[in-house]
């Protein structure tokens, strides 16, 4: 839950703002309130028609192949993945869009690009840019009127014409139609559409992409100079208010809007503010590939999918430089090598998928892909080949994007040995234990919070079995929905990890602000031939009466059995509360014995809940409850399922232990003089506990003992 905040909170967050940061976002705030930032607010001036490209010279710049995407993935691409491209792109041209990558949202036909497509009520679009989001309690989420703001069906429109040239002049027609209303309606610096620097650049990016495709279709000739005047007007918007993003943000939305400045300046060389443009964006991509993604390979916003977001935004802006025969830094190139072996480490071989941790509101800036929307290796193949010349998948239908950003000759660079293995990223705080099967593997969250981007999770644990998420994340859901929804998902009682007397670990301050940073230490991490092991702990209640320090061990056994043991340490007496939250699928819930069945077959997977002495403690399980919520998973954005969640409490004098033990059914446990023996199946794991942390650890297996 939540705490109210109090005035030390306040003082708290100018403490974490630091001077700069206080005096910025005073400034602002008092322009944005006083209707200053409107009032002072002029349109640019117009581009003169000599410094409008050609659409042939436009496209000559952009980083896109389209004459040899369609024949490079023949093989790889089966019929129905091709039908169902241009099914979407049919649908697109009518005004009918595959939001955030899963679901079909209506727009009409002619588009509406004020209204939200669930609830019908639509958003003035009259008003200034810096008053625009003020109508979000009456009209729901504005990402789902963003969402067709970005234009992703220009993608789909783009692929769908060069797997079937002939439909490029009947979708070039309809998208030019479209793009030409869209900058009728939404006229410079009024409604939606311009309150969000981000927004604006993921938008002429589709536009650039179609334009590349479409380059000699009649009815994109006919929109280039539109094209062209609105990438000026953009960038004169995203510079004015830059130093926003740069101070308050800086976060994938720094990325995306300095991506924009080097679009401009690279592209509109006769404009006169495209020196300064083509400068600012090369200095702020440079630094920011230091700053964002840190040593190991993690991102600044802790988020799997904002990581794949600013890796989009780098492939695009290499992309751009190689196209036009320039240089690309070698930041960028060793940025998307960190990110992509950091993702990668945490995928799922079958499907492509990672846990779902961190915030994750659907972004996919340039859909070219038919995968489903969860899978990672689109972009990471996309980006390896870019970053180091080197294949991670053999052939299938995640080469499209490399086809299309890299270009159709690099399907043929060598694939890269890239065996998946436990691993622990310390820089950041997430760490891998990964089974003698691949799809068996725990994610553990334990590092301290270094920027401000990041939920209420530390010591989550995300659980794979076989390739199945048994244990997970449950998303994000909604960020602008009833604040209930976005509080639930955010906080900690909806992570699978312990919370103490009712707290969050952190403080959710404002919608997209936690206060009191978590910080937490990894004690122990150990892979070994059979079992690998990591230990941590962290001090999110510390500040809290008794002073509770919340410590987590995990064992697994690679032949296929995890021990979790968490101890909460302190002065007093307290109630701590660990959630399990389970995946999709048939789940069971036997009472007695605290043990909560994932699955079916012959071997479902098991939960259970033990106390310090191997007894069965006492929990329920809720699966979809509204008020308060419970019980729900969002893999995609705007899309919740309910699924089993788990909670078992404890209340007494500190220190409260709880022992999970994780396997493919039933396993039994038990405890003399401070000795345990689990048995799961062939498996048997001996071991020690003291402090919450292991010791002894002996295992016992059909083909003899390992310790």
């Amino acid at each position: 839950m939540s705490d109210a905040p109090t005035f030390r909170d306040r003082l708290q967050e100018l403490v974490e703002l630091g001077p700069r940061g206080v005096l910025f976002r005073s400034a602002w705030e008092a322009k944005l309130r006083t209707g200053l930032t409107a009032l002072l607010e002029r349109p640019p001036a117009p581009l003169r028609p000599e410094a409008s490209p050609a659409l042939p010279e436009l496209a000559r710049s952009l980083p896109f192949a389209a004459a040899g995407v369609a024949a490079a993935m023949a093989g790889r691409l089966d019929a129905g993945a091709r039908a169902r491209l241009q099914e979407v792109a049919t649908l697109g041209a009518e005004g009918r869009i595959l939001a955030f990558g899963r679901w079909m949202a209506d727009y009409g036909d002619p588009l509406d690009w004020f209204a939200n497509p669930v609830t019908g009520r639509r958003w003035n679009r009259t008003v200034h840019w810096s008053r625009a989001l003020r109508d979000e309690r009456r009209c729901g989420d504005v990402k789902l009127p963003w969402e067709i703001g970005r234009f992703p069906h220009a993608y789909h429109l783009g692929r769908a014409a060069a797997f079937d040239p002939s439909r490029a002049g009947a979708l070039a027609g309809s998208l030019a139609r479209q793009l030409e209303a869209f900058v009728a309606q939404n006229p410079f610096g009024r409604g939606i559409h311009w309150a969000s620097g981000q927004e604006i650049a993921f938008r002429l990016m589709g536009w650039l992409f179609a334009a590349s495709v479409f380059q000699r279709e009649p009815a994109f000739v006919a929109v280039a100079p539109l094209i062209a005047s609105s990438l000026h007007a953009s960038a004169v918007h995203v510079e004015r208010h830059f130093g926003y993003t740069q101070f308050a943000v800086y976060n994938n939305h720094l990325l995306s809007e300095a991506l924009l400045l080097l679009l401009a300046g690279s592209l509109l060389p006769g404009a006169p503010e495209a020196e300064r443009w083509l400068s600012k964006g090369l200095e702020v991509l440079d630094e920011q590939a230091e700053r964002q993604f840190y040593a190991d390979g993690g991102y600044i916003q802790l988020s799997h999918n904002y990581e794949r977001v600013a890796l989009q935004d780098y492939l695009w802006a290499t992309g751009l430089r190689r196209a036009r025969g320039e240089e690309v830094p070698a930041s960028w190139l060793a940025a998307m090598a960190r990110g992509v072996d950091f993702l990668h480490a945490h995928q799922n071989p079958a499907d492509g998928r990672l846990p779902n941790f961190g915030a994750n509101d659907g972004a996919l800036p340039s859909p070219l892909t038919t995968c489903d929307y969860s899978d990672f290796r689109p972009t990471l193949q996309a980006a390896s080949l870019a970053s180091r010349g080197e294949r991670l998948y053999p052939p299938g239908p995640w080469d499209e994007q490399a086809a299309w950003q890299v270009g159709p000759a690099a399907l043929d660079a060598p694939l890269r040995s890239a065996t998946r293995r436990s691993v622990s990223f310390q820089s950041t705080g997430f760490h891998v234990l990964r089974g003698d099967d691949q799809g068996t593997f725990l994610a553990l969250r334990c590092g301290s919070v270094r920027d401000r981007f990041s939920q209420i999770d530390m010591l989550h644990v995300d659980a794979w079995w076989r390739g199945e998420h048994v244990l997970v994340d449950g998303g994000s859901y909604l960020y602008n929905g009833p604040a209930r929804w976005h509080e639930h998902f955010m906080a900690t009682e909806g992570h699978n990890t312990v919370v103490v007397d009712g707290h969050d670990q952190m403080l959710h301050y404002r919608k997209f602000k936690n206060l009191y940073w978590t910080e937490a230490r990894l004690l122990r991490f150990e892979d070994q031939a059979a079992w690998t092991l990591a230990e941590g702990e962290h001090d999110g209640f510390k500040r809290k009466p008794g002073g509770c320090v919340h410590r987590r061990a995990v064992l697994l056994v690679k032949a296929g059995l995890a021990v979790v043991v968490d101890r909460v340490g302190g002065v007093g007496r307290h109630s701590a509360r660990l959630h399990w939250l389970g995946g999709q699928g048939p789940w069971r819930w036997e009472d007695p014995q605290c043990r909560l069945w994932l699955g079916s077959g012959a071997a479902p997977f098991c939960v259970t809940v033990l106390d310090d002495q191997a007894s069965p403690l006492r929990g329920d399980v809720v699966a979809g409850r509204a008020s308060p919520p419970r019980g729900w998973l969002s893999r995609y954005y705007g899309e919740k399922e309910p699924v089993p969640s788990l909670a078992v409490t404890q209340e007494g004098e500190a220190p409260l232990t709880f022992v999970s033990i994780l396997a493919s059914g039933a396993a039994q446990a038990q405890v003399a003089g401070g000795a345990w023996t689990v048995r799961a199946g062939a498996a048997t794991v001996r071991f020690s506990l003291e402090d919450g942390r292991f010791g002894d650890i002996l295992l016992d297996q059909l083909t003899g003992a390992v310790t």
